[in-house]
């Protein structure tokens, strides 16, 4: 067996601490080491991605309403005889109703995504707020709780 050259030697140093900075940036990854050793790096991204989810839901939520209007308006103009339909066409009387009973559901569910994301948001600060850092190991549990 012929001896490691300093080549061998150099290839697998540079290997072994391409591994180790990998290992390192995949537990930044995790809740555990973010919070730990850059924990306000990991609070920006908490309160941003909470902000983002936010805004996107409360712009969901307009959209929604938008479009229920437009739907309402070209309904009354069909009910008046304003607008006429095409002969085929897709869009009727009864159409645009089914319309608008699905945009309230739909309505419904977006406000309470939104209401959902400004808690997340709102948990996120906290969390900041308290200085919170997840620990390394699970903590025990108790038997007979919910």
């Amino acid at each position: 067996m012929t001896p490691w050259s300093w080549r061998d030697t150099l290839v697998r140093l540079l290997l072994l601490v391409a591994l180790g900075g990998t290992l390192y940036k995949g537990f930044l990854k995790t809740p555990e080491g973010a919070s730990n050793l850059t924990p306000q790096q990991f609070f920006d991204g908490l309160v941003n991605d909470g902000e983002n989810s936010a805004i996107m839901k409360e712009r969901h939520r307009d959209i929604l309403e938008a479009t229920d209007k437009a739907v309402r308006v070209r309904l009354e103009e069909v009910s008046s005889g304003v607008y006429r339909p095409a002969p085929g066409s897709l869009v009727t009387e009864e159409s645009l109703a089914r319309a608008i009973r699905k945009n309230q559901a739909t309505r419904e569910r977006a406000v309470d995504d939104e209401v959902r994301a400004w808690e997340k948001l709102e948990r996120a600060r906290r969390l900041e707020a308290s200085g919170w850092r997840m620990g390394l190991g699970c903590t025990p549990t108790r038997e007979g709780r919910p």
